[in-house]
């Protein structure tokens, strides 16, 4: 077993294919006057290759509140000197940026890569060494828990029925990464080629391209996709592209591509649809829809979502967080979280070291409880999101039991048509945020447990913000989703009526309370003003409004 002194020096690895990274500690070293800590050194490939002091922390097994004081205390400071920036200014996410620009970065070095004869045929790869790999910037998986026969499922895919094009799909922090790393290990010693790319800074197609054909031996500028399916025939190549979900347009329904990735289009359908003999998988939280469209296990090209650990695989990771697996409750738990392998590891670690490991004791004191790293991720893919995409999530939320297409749209205030609701409901599923079941032969939607308690909190924060408004501003022109979401449901079974008081109503209206102490407002006097200054059209043409300010206490 790796020591944690090797765990962390073996953290981010791809980082040192474009960086100088020697140079970079010197310098460091310099500047701060002391020697780098490893710990600071697996930081600072962590966000060269843009990782999120949040999925920095979750990978070094701190908390995200030690790392930014240690990084704050010493990192952070030197990254600052030597990037000319003001002191206690960094931006993280600028790390990257003003590195390059001070010369950090340099031309990749394909360690693994063909030798190519400059002499030799550009358009034919036919002279390289077979086996070539460049693992780029796959992770290095040093514990993997469960899905056997998952992992064979795909590699019956790729290697017998010689499967075109992949999507491995799901949300964040379910495994999708870890599993197809553990795939690849398993089969690339059968293709000619085997290269991992990310695509997590939406790298746009032609400079995919060109590094495609770089690593594959095709020298001649000015190539293309026809170029790339040329090798393709020729060689038996597996290509793996993860983050594939970074070419896509934020705040749309799933399959806009961002400006300069369009031709990502193209891409996937020349590769899945003609002919030649190799793969390519395509990891991400969103199906492309080129993909959508096309896949079956009877195609060439073809879907896999990613779900949570089951039973054995579930019962493996928490062994090696400490339990025994004998514990009273263990069962609850990983259902609870849907066996979600980051929310396991999670929980976990809380369990251990708030609860000295006591499973039941867990589950009766608290609720279910998301880490900042977890919390990080479904905000990254919840920001993604359309406007009609987070209406209904909202409404799944307060529901807080499985919905039909009927009732929601029965109950939402659609400016739309019902089709777009429809659009809507599909690419939620396509991006693994939504699940659906059959109840006496009628679809129904539902949200996963991790997924609703943080668009619970997300809805009961925004609901929040126009509520303090309502009473700081002292009128209605900040209602939104006052407008177009209940905040308890008047025919709600009374179970479910209770849940929507304690986890939606109750922090609303204390948040409500604190405003209006703060800033010494009369209640009666609020009232009294927003029943005579609002037009009575902003209450007729809602559903809504009218009985959640009753419920808040806003209204007569």
């Amino acid at each position: 077993m790796l020591s944690d002194q090797d765990h962390i020096e073996g953290l981010f690895p791809e980082a040192a294919i474009n960086w100088d990274l020697d140079r970079l500690y010197a310098d460091l070293q310099t500047v701060s006057g002391k020697e780098i800590k490893a710990v600071e050194k697996a930081c600072l490939r962590g966000l060269l290759c843009r990782y999120r002091p949040g999925q920095l922390a979750f990978k070094l097994a701190w908390t995200s509140g030690a790392l930014r004081v240690e990084l704050n205390k010493g990192l952070y400071r030197s990254l600052e000197a030597i990037a000319n920036q003001p002191t206690n200014t960094l931006r993280w996410e600028k790390v990257p940026e003003w590195l390059e620009n001070k010369g950090y970065k340099v031309q990749r070095q394909n360690l693994h890569s063909p030798q190519v004869n400059s002499n030799a045929n550009a358009s034919s790869p036919a002279d390289s060494k077979p086996n070539s790999v460049d693992w780029g910037e796959a992770p290095n998986i040093h514990a993997f828990y469960g899905r056997t026969d998952e992992v064979a499922k795909l590699e019956q895919w790729i290697v017998g029925d010689r499967c075109h094009l992949l999507a491995v799909c799901g949300m964040g922090g379910i495994g999708k990464t870890a599993m197809v790393v553990k795939l690849a290990e398993n089969i690339h010693t059968k293709f000619d080629y085997f290269i991992w790319r990310s695509l997590r800074g939406a790298q746009p197609t032609a400079q995919l391209l060109a590094d495609l054909l770089q690593f594959l031996g095709f020298s001649q500028t000015g190539c293309g996709i026809s170029d790339l399916l040329e090798i393709l025939r020729q060689k038996r190549c597996l290509i793996v592209l993860d983050d594939f979900e970074a070419t896509l347009q934020d705040g749309e329904l799933v399959g806009a591509y961002r400006q300069g990735c369009e031709g990502y289009a193209e891409f996937l359908q020349r590769i899945g649809f003609e002919r030649h003999q190799s793969s390519l998988i395509l990891i991400g939280r969103e199906q492309p829809k080129e993909i959508s469209m096309n896949q079956g296990e009877d195609q060439l090209i073809r879907h896999y979502k990613v779900n949570g650990l089951q039973r054995q695989g579930a019962f493996e990771l928490l062994r090696a967080r400490g339990f025994t697996g004998s514990e009273n409750g263990l069962e609850a738990l990983v259902q609870q979280y849907r066996g979600n392998p980051s929310a396991l590891r999670i929980v976990a670690g809380t369990i251990q070291e708030l609860f000295n490991g006591n499973v039941s004791e867990f589950l009766k004191q608290t609720a279910l409880a998301l880490g900042d790293v977890l919390r990080t991720l479904l905000y990254q893919q919840f920001e993604r999101l359309s406007k009609l995409e987070k209406d209904v999530l909202y409404w799944l939320a307060i529901k807080h039991r499985p919905v039909s297409l009927s009732t929601l749209r029965s109950q939402m205030n659609l400016q739309t048509s019902g089709s777009e609701l429809i659009d809507a409901l599909e690419s939620l599923r396509w991006r693994s945020l939504i699940e659906k079941l059959t109840e006496q032969g009628e679809v129904m939607f539902l949200l996963e447990p991790v997924v609703l308690k943080y668009v619970n909190r997300k809805f009961v924060e925004e609901v929040s913000k126009e509520v303090v408004a309502i009473a700081t501003q002292q009128d209605l022109k900040s209602v939104n989703l006052l407008r177009s979401h209940t905040l308890v449901e008047d025919l709600a079974p009374d179970s479910i009526r209770a849940v929507q008081i304690r986890l939606i109503l109750k922090p609303i209206k204390d948040k409500l309370a604190k405003a209006i102490a703060q800033n010494n407002i009369e209640l009666d006097v609020l009232r009294e003003k927003l029943a005579n200054t609002q037009p009575t059209q902003v209450l007729e043409e809602t559903t809504y409004i009218e009985s959640n300010l009753a419920l808040i206490g806003v209204w007569w």
